[in-house]
């Protein structure tokens, strides 16, 4: 690893170095419950659950899904909004020594049954809502039991062809629970707590394989680096899904070792803005985990309204996506903090940089290595040379935090896993203070009449103009140039241009051989619940136009 000009000023507060105990992952919950009993765990719509009371549910469900057949090893697929059932089924399945196969919720037909046929799933915790999309395809996957949590009642219309299981009802297995003590199986650091399902950039959905100890690590080490003393019950806003590592990870277990109260959040559309902030206002939370694209919407609010909601945020954390540079600038014009961004993967439990808290760092730096954490940039051609400061290439990582491969893919992890380093798959570069500067995805690289060009170079650029929200650009098939450049824009609220306007913009901003062939005006950009930007949409998309 080399050397780093940013680490004599920050040694003082963040170790490089940090002890894991070699425990489970439920511990943190434990610990909690025995300093904290009564301080609020959760707080959803009208309901507010103590940490004593959240650890009987626990145990509660722990014991109806051993009753029910699952064994130490098994694999219980959640699929499962941001909720109390989310989290108590999450630490039921931890205690009895099982594993989550932690889903999507936008996973449907043929690619849920992949990925429930592909971690061998016996068990499912779901809510009504998603029932029928699951039910039109449980017959062809290994799914031997279904609890469903009834939000609407859509259980009592729901069409279940002969020899598919029976749902049955979350509310009445804890209501006829009665066992309340902790399971009696013996759970390892080493076990496997987690498979977490990412697509990637190829739309394949993968496994990466998270034990207890990577998630440990991985909580332990952004705590380390954030490093908030005493700060008692604070509230966290959780709205990034927990089914995504970077929410289960910095919401979630992050807040149950500190024993804060977890402010949980469905979803939030654009439209459901004014309904978070009332929630912020109510909360006054110390954290704010969040994708660009909601820190946008929240900051485009009037100057007044947005700064007297984010004042209680401490920090303030952008992953994900890319964070645009007027973002950065307007929170801290109207907090005078610096906004943190994270970078990080499923296979890594969730983070491998960070930018220094509460410093921040450059703009459009996603930070350096968390502690344990090596980084290193390798060439695109190889993969086996170091580059040099500056020069693009491959992001490498190394870590605690890193999972010991995909599910049952010898071939993904040993083209991923090499040599005891992890191959993330984006392009970046590194500065010569040691600062991470991620380019673009590898497979997004567009490469167009000879010149590589980054679709976040172009995308920067077209996020400054004042009439642009957000943009995202791809490259596509060009019988002359290999590839041409493909822009698809969103413009701010009540703004009016033609495509021209931007052409013209590009020009005057850019080299020719960046200018986008052709830019589309849409009123969104498809994104993951991460928040990522799903080019393969938009790709798909290009070949209509």
């Amino acid at each position: 690893m080399m050397d780093r000009q940013w680490f004599n000023q920050y040694e003082k507060h963040v170790p490089h170095s940090i002890p894991y105990p070699e425990i489970p992952i439920h511990h943190f919950l434990l610990d909690t419950v025995a300093k904290r009993p009564d301080d609020i765990a959760i707080s959803f719509n009208e309901i507010h659950i103590p940490y004593k009371e959240l650890n009987a549910r626990v145990n509660l469900l722990a014991d109806a899904l051993q009753k029910a057949g699952v064994e130490k090893g098994d694999r219980v697929a959640l699929l499962l909004v941001n909720s109390p059932v989310y989290v108590v089924s999450f630490f039921a399945v931890m205690k009895i020594g099982a594993v989550v196969v932690n889903l999507g919720v936008g996973v449907l037909g043929e690619e849920l049954v992949r990925c429930l046929n592909g971690s061998d799933a016996k068990v499912m915790v779901t809510m009504d809502l998603f029932a029928p999309s699951l039910y039109k395809v449980i017959k062809n996957t290994g799914v031997k039991t279904v609890i469903l949590y009834s939000v609407m009642g859509l259980e009592k219309k729901l069409s279940i062809e002969e020899g598919a299981p029976q749902p049955q009802l979350y509310q009445d297995i804890l209501a006829a629970a009665r066992n309340t003590e902790e399971p009696a199986v013996k759970v390892s650091h080493r076990d496997i707590a987690v498979l977490q399902y990412t697509s990637g950039s190829t739309g394949t959905p993968k496994a990466a394989t998270l034990t207890h100890y990577n998630l440990v690590a991985s909580v332990l080490q952004t705590d380390q680096w954030i490093g908030i003393e005493n700060a008692g019950n604070a509230a966290v806003i959780c709205v990034i899904p927990f089914f995504h590592v970077f929410g289960l990870s910095a919401c979630c277990l992050l807040s149950v070792l500190r024993g804060y109260r977890m402010i949980l959040i469905p979803r939030v559309d654009l439209m459901d803005i004014l309904s978070l902030i009332k929630t912020i206002e109510t909360y006054r939370p110390i954290s704010f985990p969040a994708v660009p694209s909601l820190w946008g919407a929240i900051l485009s609010l009037p100057p007044e309204t947005a700064r007297n909601q984010l004042f209680s945020i401490q920090v303030a954390t952008s992953g994900g996506a890319p964070l645009p540079s007027w973002i950065h600038e307007r929170f801290e014009n109207l907090t005078g903090r610096k906004m943190m961004e994270a970078y990080g993967l499923s296979e890594a439990s969730s983070a491998t940089h960070f930018t220094p808290y509460p410093s921040g760092g450059p703009k459009g730096s996603i930070g350096v290595p968390l502690p344990d954490t090596e980084a290193r940039i390798m060439d695109l051609e190889t993969g086996e040379r170091e580059c040099a400061v500056g020069e693009i290439g491959e992001l490498v990582v190394k870590g605690p935090q890193v999972m010991q491969g995909y599910w049952r893919n010898e071939d993904l992890t040993s083209a991923a896993l090499r040599h005891g380093w992890f191959y993330t798959g984006d392009l970046a570069r590194m500065d010569q203070d040691g600062f991470f500067y991620i380019m673009d995805r590898k497979d997004d690289l567009i490469i167009s009449s000879g010149y590589n060009i980054y679709p976040n170079q172009i995308e920067d650029i077209l996020e400054k103009h004042p009439k642009i929200r957000e943009a995202a650009v791809i490259g596509v098939p060009d019988r002359i140039k290999g590839q041409a450049i493909f822009a698809v824009i969103v413009l701010r609220e009540g703004m009016q241009a033609d495509k021209e306007e931007f052409l013209k913009y590009c020009k005057e901003n850019m080299p020719d051989y960046r200018v986008p062939k052709t830019i589309l005006i849409r009123d969104a950009i498809p994104r993951n619940p991460a928040g990522k930007i799903l080019k393969r949409v938009l790709r798909q998309d290009a070949q209509v136009v």
